[in-house]
């Protein structure tokens, strides 16, 4: 295991993406757990090694359709890091 190195600047480094995306594409990464291994967040910044590797969304999980619609989005919610829409 490698040094911990702010988000930002392991997204910049060789190790990281050739080009890297917004600070906000990077705290969703962090906390979907699209980076392997996951960042840390301490305080307000999140930290990660800098031998990290991004390996984006392996697999979505399945949500039953039986459950009430507020649970539903609460669920997706949960899953995906963000807000979701209700139709």
């Amino acid at each position: 295991m490698g040094q911990l190195v702010p988000l930002m600047e392991w997204a910049s480094s060789p190790k990281g993406f050739k080009y890297p995306p917004a600070p906000a594409t990077l705290h969703r990464y962090a906390k979907t757990g699209q980076i392997i291994p996951a960042p840390i967040k301490q305080g307000s910044k999140w930290v990660v090694d800098e031998d990290a590797k991004y390996v984006g969304v392996i697999a979505k999980a399945a949500i039953p359709n039986h459950l009430p619609a507020s649970v539903k989005a609460l669920l997706e919610k949960t899953i995906n890091g963000s807000q979701t829409t209700h139709t």
